[in-house]
């Protein structure tokens, strides 16, 4: 009796696995988002913490993947019908350069770390963010860019990042007291002002500073 029970919430299981992948829709797994993600791992933990379980009985893992089923098939409705609710609950594309132009509020919104950034970037082949004049973070993750310029193939350093200096890149270039005395030269006294710094042999200083309101007031360190 346990091995037919067993058997028949693998079978279960499995119709319940292809039922959600065709809710999903024709997406290849890169296009899915973070809530297409959430509701399949959810599906997943049903299966895993029933098939073994025998106090969970087939009645109660088929109710459970019919109700968390229907649940994702009307969010899935609702997020085609409405704009407002597709955003909240799947998100939108976050603009992270413009016109070739960083912007800082947008990396703040979504939790894009700089560095992190441009690991994305070195993954299409752009090193320096002066060759970058559009880049979108769509809601898969990806990052769809736009180039401008000729394209240089050499590595740029961070020397600030999020008003704090970078000591694992200022290394390989100068110490902090020069890294300091550059920033003054473009205008920085205060290095927490800065939300990041970059040199490149190419272009030299790529300096990006905290929008008005985001200015920190504590002195350089």
């Amino acid at each position: 009796m346990l091995f037919l029970t067993l058997m028949l919430k693998l079978v279960f299981g499995l119709i319940a696995l292809l039922v959600t992948v065709r809710l999903l829709g024709k997406k290849t797994l890169s296009q899915a988002t973070s809530f297409d993600l959430v509701y399949m791992l959810v599906l997943g933990g049903i299966l895993a913490q029933s098939i073994y379980d025998t106090r969970v009985t087939l009645f109660h893992l088929i109710s459970a993947i019919a109700v968390w089923g229907l649940m994702v098939y009307g969010i899935q409705v609702v997020v085609r019908q409405k704009e407002h609710a597709r955003t909240t609950i799947k998100g939108s594309p976050a603009m992270l350069f413009v016109d070739g132009k960083m912007q800082v509020q947008s990396f703040i919104d979504t939790n894009m770390e700089v560095e992190q950034f441009r690991s994305l970037l070195r993954e299409q082949n752009i090193f320096c963010l002066e060759n970058v004049e559009l880049a979108i973070l769509e809601t898969s993750g990806r990052l769809s860019v736009i180039t401008k310029g000729e394209p240089i193939q050499k590595l740029s350093y961070l020397l600030v990042n999020t008003g704090e200096y970078v000591e694992k890149d200022l290394g390989q270039l100068q110490d902090k007291e020069e890294t300091r005395k550059v920033l003054q030269e473009a205008g920085y006294d205060n290095v927490r002002d800065i939300f990041c710094a970059l040199w490149s042999s190419e272009y030299g200083l790529y300096l990006v500073p905290y929008p008005e309101s985001e200015h920190k007031k504590n002195p350089a360190e």
